[in-house]
């Protein structure tokens, strides 16, 4: 399904680099900026890329003498512009991702390789560790009108499989096993016009915030804000790191 237009990259590009809260970490963006293609192969390739943080691969580009060539990313969050089934007019925070049951290849002609999947070890889904639900409420709470969702079905081709590529890199990786469950995928209207794209860019934001506020990133169980410290340019952040605000590509 073709598309002239691409609310997720639009949406990705009115993202601020930095959300600063009062009192509470500051939230640092960083959106995967690599061209990539519509297969199953490349979409494996692109987890490890995000969740290892060259960031040489990441926009905003580096400034002139900068010398940060590595972030530690603390989630992950993939953003998908709604184009099959579903209401095209809501916001939908999905929760899982099934490894079996992707009909429709990709631009190469090949399928999801399930029995590959199978052979690593992997479950037939994966869930997100965070509290959508809970994020979603704050959503509600500051977006009252707008419509929007928890959802358990991410639409079992790229976006889906998106989510459970880099679920199953941080259950792959050794490196990145503590990172286990911190992907999110958020699904966003096919509307586009200018007012579109700074509400849902708000959404977003508000998404972020309230994900950022989840106990497995740095609750009760995290440790305070004072020792995580997250270099950006030349000045020292006080921060959590969203990681690759990674856009689906048009079709999807």
């Amino acid at each position: 399904m073709e598309y002239n237009f691409n609310t997720s990259q639009l949406v990705r590009d009115a993202l601020p680099n930095i959300i600063t809260r009062p009192d509470k970490r500051d939230i640092r963006i960083l959106k995967y900026a690599r061209d990539t293609h519509d297969t199953y192969e490349d979409v494996r390739r692109v987890s490890p890329e995000i969740w290892d943080g060259e960031r040489s691969l990441f926009l905003p580009r580096p400034r002139p003498g900068e010398d940060e060539h590595h972030v530690e990313i603390d989630a992950v969050l993939h953003l998908g512009m709604i184009a099959l089934d579903g209401d095209r007019t809501q916001f939908r925070f999905e929760t899982i991702a099934r490894r079996d049951g992707y009909e429709l290849p990709g631009d190469d002609g090949t399928h999801v390789d399930s029995d590959g999947l199978k052979r690593l070890g992997l479950p037939e889904s994966l869930r997100t560790s965070f509290d959508v639900e809970a994020a979603w409420r704050r959503v509600q709470q500051e977006h009252p009108g707008v419509a929007s969702c928890v959802s358990d079905d991410a639409g079992l081709y790229f976006c889906e499989f998106r989510l459970y590529s880099s679920l199953a890199e941080t259950l792959l990786t050794e490196r990145f096993r503590a990172k286990e469950g911190r992907v999110l995928f958020q699904h966003l209207p096919q509307a586009h016009d200018p007012e579109a794209i700074r509400l849902a860019r708000d959404v977003t934001v508000t998404y972020i915030g309230a994900l950022a506020d989840d106990p497995i990133v740095g609750g009760a169980r995290g440790p305070p804000p004072e020792q995580l410290r997250f270099g950006y340019g030349k000045t020292a952040l006080h921060g959590w790191e969203i990681g690759a605000i990674y856009l689906a590509r048009i079709g999807e």
